[in-house]
């Protein structure tokens, strides 16, 4: 693969992470992600979950709380370094909670990734809140 190549398929990689949040699609989520993947979301919504499925099984618990859920990110930078690679992408999410709560937020996800079987996986992902509204 050239750089162009796995710049695109890092590209891929967040699209489709994105598109399996707005179709609240867990198989294809959980297809995302390394085996000992790490996701972290910031404050003031902290957490912290290690391997894939407990990463899994953790959105998947999430999910019962949502009504619906919006997310998009924006073009991002990605600096590969052979087989590994690391990336930041501004995005945004917006949806409403069962409980009645709304959801909006600007943020920006620090991430790693790793090359396994020829596929780029998430190896890291933080999420950094710089704004959120959780007004009913």
């Amino acid at each position: 693969m050239t750089a162009g190549d796995d710049r695109w398929a890092i590209f891929d990689l967040v699209a489709r992470f994105d598109d399996a949040v707005n179709r609240l699609d867990v198989p294809e989520f959980a297809t995302l992600w390394t085996e000992d993947a790490v996701w972290e979301i910031g404050d003031p919504l902290h957490l912290r979950v290690e391997g894939r499925d407990a990463i899994v099984a953790t959105w998947s618990g999430q999910l019962a709380k949502v009504t619906w859920l919006f997310r998009g990110s924006f073009a991002g930078v990605v600096q590969l370094a052979g087989d590994r690679a690391t990336g930041r992408w501004p995005c945004v999410e917006t949806g409403a909670w069962t409980d009645g709560r709304g959801y909006d937020n600007r943020s920006y996800y620090d991430d790693e990734y790793r090359r396994v079987d020829g596929q780029w996986r998430f190896a890291r992902r933080a999420y950094v809140y710089l704004w959120l509204n959780e007004a009913t």
